[in-house]
């Protein structure tokens, strides 16, 4: 969409009488606003997709579950002392019953597999459930504030459609 072209022939000198903010206080402004695009770009905020994963520390808590989308559950994850990032255990709830618990482990993006990945296994099962992370929306500390989106692991890889994990409160 193109601009009206009484607006586009306007310099910042035009705006800056128009708004009536002072020389001084433009550069304060203009100042403030170049650190805040300098912290905000070596910040880890924002969408992280399956290659730009760093750590998973920012797991822990609750997270609608939706692995089966006609019976969705809550997991919470909880780390381990000294594992924080790793390993610890989860539990999922249906309503007000526990269906699944264990331990789980998780790791990021790594030379071994290539993906972040979350591995469950549920107490007295065989088997590892391993989920690759396909993307995760984080704030500055790394905690997954919204959304985690998870990827079941199949025998020749990540299966599609992706589901998504969305964190509660």
């Amino acid at each position: 969409m193109s601009q009206p072209s009484a607006v586009q022939s306007r310099t910042p000198q035009h705006f800056l009488r128009d708004s009536k903010i002072s020389a001084p206080q433009a550069d304060l402004l203009h100042g403030a606003h170049a650190r805040h695009v300098a912290e905000l770009a070596s910040s880890p905020a924002g969408w992280h997709g399956s290659d730009d994963i760093e750590t998973l520390v920012g797991l822990a808590g609750d997270f609608l579950w939706s692995e089966n989308p006609f019976a969705l559950a809550r997991i919470s994850f909880v780390f381990d002392a000294g594992h924080l990032g790793s390993q610890g255990s989860y539990q999922i709830i249906n309503g007000l019953l526990t269906v699944e618990k264990g331990a789980f482990y998780s790791v990021p993006n790594n030379p071994a597999i290539g993906w972040a990945a979350i591995s469950l296994a549920p107490t007295g099962a065989s088997e590892l459930r391993s989920f690759v992370v396909a993307g995760m929306f984080t704030d500055a500390n790394w905690t997954i504030i919204e959304t985690l989106m998870l990827q079941k692991l199949g025998p020749s890889g990540p299966l599609l459609p992706p589901f998504s994990a969305v964190r509660l409160a």
